[in-house]
């Protein structure tokens, strides 16, 4: 069976984007991750071990959201970067970085980019 761990509207405040005053000023971005694995149909998921600790994976996020980057798009690959490296048995990892409003240019609208493998 196939089992997908998500973690949905994770929120920060980071200094990610090509202008100088992005860098300074930062800005709001949401994140959203689905891992997905392969496992039997009668395995058991009854410890922390069975499962994907989510917390370990926010905390992934969390630290690669706070090294600032110029572009989302090197933060979604880091952030897969380091959950293949934990996470060697995923099957696919989906990672989708919104930053609303990038450069105040949007009129309160988002750009988004997604990354999966």
């Amino acid at each position: 069976m196939k089992v997908q761990t998500c973690l949905e509207n994770l929120e920060f405040f980071a200094y990610h984007g090509m202008y100088d005053f992005e860098k300074v000023k930062g800005g709001k971005f949401r994140v959203d991750i689905i891992l997905t694995e392969n496992k039997s149909s009668d395995a058991l998921m009854e410890k922390l071990s069975d499962i994907i600790d989510y917390e370990q994976v926010l905390k992934i996020v969390k630290a690669e959201m706070e090294n600032p980057r110029d572009f989302i798009e090197t933060v979604a690959q880091s952030v897969i970067n380091q959950l293949k490296t934990d996470y060697n048995h995923l099957e696919n990892i989906s990672v989708k970085i919104t930053k609303y409003n990038p450069a105040g240019k949007f009129d309160g609208g988002n750009a988004s980019v997604v990354l999966s493998v």
